[in-house]
């Protein structure tokens, strides 16, 4: 299940079920990368929008404004 996030952006559950790629990739590995490096991305992606030019923008278009023309703010880590 996808936790709610503080935020414009939500961390979608993967489209496939999280032990779906065993025995190539336990269930505990999706878990922890889904679960805690993308849920991070996402909840760091929150913050650097919240009252910036960017709030209420939608994830394309943080994308493309913190491309800043081949010089990536760090949102564009998190966005992209």
């Amino acid at each position: 299940q996808a936790p709610v996030l503080d935020g414009p952006f939500q961390l979608p559950p993967p489209p496939y079920p999280l032990d779906a790629l065993e025995p190539h990739m336990s269930r505990a590995t999706l878990e922890y990368h889904w679960g805690k490096h993308h849920r991070a991305y996402t909840e760091a992606l929150n913050k650097q929008v919240a009252g910036s030019e960017l709030e209420g923008s939608s994830l394309e278009e943080v994308v493309a404004a913190t491309w800043n023309k081949g010089k990536p703010t760090p949102a564009f880590n998190n966005a992209a």
